[in-house]
């Protein structure tokens, strides 16, 4: 069958296929337009509140995981440079701040709105002396949307435990 001959046939076919549908030259009435766009709007309406719930258990998740690559980083630095290096966080700002040799700011982090630091957390900051070594052992229990996470600083060489 040679390529016109095909696209006769095709058209044919397409031809058919609108007249049973309904379709004409004038194209979709108003109708029409308007149960598709309450379709739509149903379908948007439930599955934007599942996002929303995703996107901020998501941005809690990266937030855990930068806090846990600060803390390792503070310690490296802190054995690096020779001078002691603090995690110091202040919830009244929403934010923590790591610093050297308590004045130095190295860096600034935006704690997510859907975590706060809890009352009962031992601790407000997470030090580390000049040969890496942990200044203070205690916990910071952090509430979230969904549960409660636990960091937990074991005094000797610093190792930190992330529950929760």
């Amino acid at each position: 069958m040679s390529e016109w001959r095909y696209c006769q046939y095709i058209c044919r076919w397409c031809r058919i296929i609108v007249r049973t549908a309904g379709l004409n030259n004038n194209g979709f009435s108003l109708l029409e337009v308007v149960l598709v766009l309450a379709l739509l709007m149903a379908g948007l309406g439930i599955g934007l509140p599942a996002y929303n719930q995703i996107a901020v258990k998501k941005e809690e998740e990266r937030f855990f995981q930068l806090l846990r690559n600060d803390i390792y980083f503070a310690q490296s630095e802190a054995y690096r440079s020779g001078y002691s290096v603090k995690i110091i966080f202040r919830d009244g700002f929403g934010r923590y701040d790591i610093v050297q040799n308590q004045f130095a700011p190295l860096d600034s982090r935006i704690i997510p709105e859907s975590v706060t630091l809890e009352s009962t957390s031992n601790l407000t900051e997470i030090g580390y002396w000049s040969n890496g070594s942990v200044m203070a052992s205690g916990t910071l229990r952090f509430s979230t949307s969904s549960a409660e996470k636990i960091i937990v600083v074991h005094l000797g060489k610093g190792r930190v435990v992330f529950s929760g």
